[in-house]
């Protein structure tokens, strides 16, 4: 199976320039641009909205005096904070984005000399979405295959597809990505499709 490059896009995640196939919600995106909210990347804010429900009351009462600090500081657009009703707040965002698949690779392609660390870069982005690494082929087709099936074995094993960098530019999986299925949804992801929308959204332009 092929993979669209041009539905790929680069970004700096953990650390790392990445490809990564991104899904925008353009619902939130058009709420966003409304009232001139960018990415919100606070980690803090994030935790303590990821405990509100969305367009739902909740009594500022219930909230301990450290959450209610948190929302105070807020920009526009992140929630109602007895605006609307006295007492109550109100959480209005959502993710931007979602971050699909993170491909990790260089400019051609990653040789064979580097890709037991490329497997290991690319497990790293598990708790987000699915993961991949993109190789290149070596001169020789012998040491290709030998060196391929002791890759596949390895990636299998940690979820991470392979894909190989055609002579067109064009990539094709060799091994496609384990399905990206979390075990819970937390703030961190949250923060990790943030950091995306940063560099996608108005932000990042």
């Amino acid at each position: 199976m092929l993979l669209a490059e041009q539905a790929l896009v680069g970004l700096r995640l953990r650390g790392q320039q990445v490809q990564a196939a991104v899904t925008v919600f353009a619902d939130e995106v058009r709420r966003r641009l409304s009232v001139g909210l960018g990415a919100v990347d606070s980690r803090t804010l994030l935790n303590a909205l990821h405990d509100l429900p969305v367009d739902l009351p909740v009594s500022q009462s219930s909230l301990d005096a450290h959450a209610l600090r948190t929302l105070h500081t807020a920009p526009p657009g992140v929630l109602d904070l007895g605006e609307e009703e006295r007492g109550v707040v109100v959480r209005r965002l959502v993710p931007a984005v979602r971050v699909e698949l993170v491909l990790v690779h260089g400019p051609r392609g990653i040789d064979s000399s580097k890709w037991d660390a490329a497997v290991r870069d690319a497990s790293q982005f598990a708790p987000f979405c699915a993961r991949g690494v993109v190789v290149s082929r070596p001169a020789s087709e012998q040491e290709w295959h030998n060196d391929m099936d002791l890759l596949l074995l390895k990636a299998r094993y940690y979820g991470v597809g392979v894909a190989v960098q055609e002579q067109t530019e064009s990539l094709r999986w060799l091994l496609e990505p384990a399905p990206y299925r979390p075990e819970r949804h937390s703030a961190a992801q949250w923060f990790f499709h943030e950091q995306a929308w940063r560099q996608l959204g108005p932000d990042g332009s």
